[in-house]
Parts: structure tokens; sequence; C-alpha cells
């Protein structure tokens, strides 16, 4: 059974900046992509024959010049890779109809980067804490303190949010769990309907 879990991260300072950077790198790789398609697209319509289509595809190097934006280069190139693969894959799936056209990203506090697992890896400390090492061997901004309030399984990427100013680590993972054992909607509804309105009224509580 597939979960899903989020927890607070507690970066330094420092920590913060570097993420804030490779965030917006991610975000102006994905612009990019957007921006060389509607350009592709017109041209396209304009000058090729009927038929002819933009391409698609999920390269991203042709926007790193080391005059134009040297900070690119900065930035772990997995983390470029990921943001042009996930625009990849969102324009697929809006091809098939399963969501709206990817579109610009604009600049504010609710933003992210997508991180594969080579990209990261959980420690437990002896103090019990659990930190998150993010990036490469050479690029990295060490170990990230999390707070964690359940046990989990390893998973094969992440999420790194920020959020009104807050950081947060969130990830599925592959639980042992038998969907069949687990009570349908029916039968939960069912126990609901026995149960007293003071019981409910004391359930809802925080």
């Amino acid at each position: 059974m597939l979960m899903g879990i989020r927890f607070q991260a507690l970066p330094t300072p420092e920590q913060r900046l570097t993420l804030s950077q490779w965030i917006g790198c991610a975000r102006v790789i994905w612009n990019a992509k957007c921006d060389e398609h509607r350009y592709y697209t017109t041209f396209a319509r304009k000058y090729l024959p009927v038929g002819t289509y933009a391409p698609v595809d999920q390269k991203y190097s042709q926007f790193k010049d080391k005059e134009l934006t040297p900070w690119l280069s900065q930035c772990p190139s997995q983390i470029l890779r990921n943001s042009a693969v996930n625009w990849y894959k969102t324009y697929n799936n809006f091809i098939k109809g399963k969501c709206g056209k990817p579109r610009r990203k604009k600049k504010h506090d609710n933003i992210s980067i997508h991180l594969t697992r080579e990209l990261f890896e959980f420690q437990l400390y002896p103090d019990g804490v659990t930190r998150l090492f993010i990036g490469t061997k050479s690029n990295n901004i060490g170990f990230l303190v999390l707070k964690t309030h359940r046990k989990f399984k390893e998973p094969k990427s992440i999420r790194v949010k920020k959020k009104n100013g807050r950081y947060w680590v969130s990830f599925c993972y592959d639980d042992p769990i038998d969907e069949s054992e687990l009570k349908t909607k029916q039968e939960h509804l069912d126990v609901l309907q026995t149960r007293t309105t003071q019981e409910l009224e004391t359930w809802s509580k925080p």
C-alpha cells in the first residue's frame, strides 16, 4: 500500500539560502521549457507544413550558459534534470487529458524541488534524531534536521517544499499493509452510525 507522509524541516540560515537558490534554478528550467515549447509551437504553426508539431523532450543543457545563466552551474545537475523531466511528464499527461497544460511558475513562497534517490539519504543518529543528507558529495547542504513523528521506509524520491517561511519534506513509500484487510468506506460509515453524538464530537477534537 502506498503511504504519503510529510515532515517539517529545520534548515540553518545557510541551508535556507542554498535551498532557495536550488528551488529558483529548478523554476528557471521549468519556465524555460514552457517558453521553448511556446516558441517552437508558434514557429511550426507559421512556417512548417500542416501536421508538423513542435518537439517535446526533456533536454535542459541548452539553457546552461556561462555568460547568461552562470548560476545554473552552481546547482546539482540532477535537480535541473528532474525539473525538465517533470515538465515533460506533465506535458504528456496534458496530451492524454489527465491534467492542464504546464504553465510558467511565478516566484512566490509556495515552491519546491524534486529530489531523486542520488540526491538524498536518511540517517538515524544515536540521539534519536533523523537527519536528511541532501545533495551530492561535491555539492550539498549537509544534514537537514527533520521533525519526524512516525516511522517510515526510505522512498525513491522526495520533495522539499517552502511554504509560509517554513520548509517541509514530503514523499510516498510502500507499506506492507494488505489493502484487502482494510475496512471499506461503507464499513466505516456503519460503525460511525452506531456512535452517539458525544462520542463523535470527542473524536473530532484535536
